[in-house]
């Protein structure tokens, strides 16, 4: 064998290597490209999923702040009326009636306090 034939036997092996290589890079690629695609699929699954629970907990926190309004306008009405009754009591059966509505207004806004909180933790369960 000459110094010529020698020459291209060594560098056809070098080329069968070098695509060798390069094939297994490729290959390495796609598999790296294939799982980073079904990450991002996954990813965005989970995104639109939190997405969905933010949206519904605005919602709740937008319901909840409309009925606290609401609720409150309510107590401001009941003091109203209970100022009202206990002007106008002149006597102790009056003045028993003034007293019960006003428990009755405070027993209302602690219920008010204390039932957010309870649909609160009644809806995430």
């Amino acid at each position: 064998m000459n110094l010529m034939s020698w020459a291209k036997a060594v560098v056809s092996g070098l080329v069968i290597v070098g695509a060798y290589f390069y094939g297994f890079n490729e290959g390495k690629n796609s598999e790296e490209f294939k799982n980073a695609k079904a990450e991002i699929f996954m990813l965005n699954a989970k995104l639109a999923k939190f997405e969905l629970e933010r949206e519904t907990l605005s919602i709740n926190l937008a319901d909840l702040r409309t009925a606290e309004s609401r609720s409150r306008d309510d107590l401001e009405w009941m003091r109203q009326q209970v100022a009202d009754i206990e002007r106008r009591a002149k006597t102790n059966c009056d003045r028993k009636f003034a007293r019960c509505v006003r428990l009755a207004t405070k027993g209302k806004e602690l219920l008010d306090r204390v039932d957010p909180v309870i649909e609160f933790y009644s809806k995430r369960k």
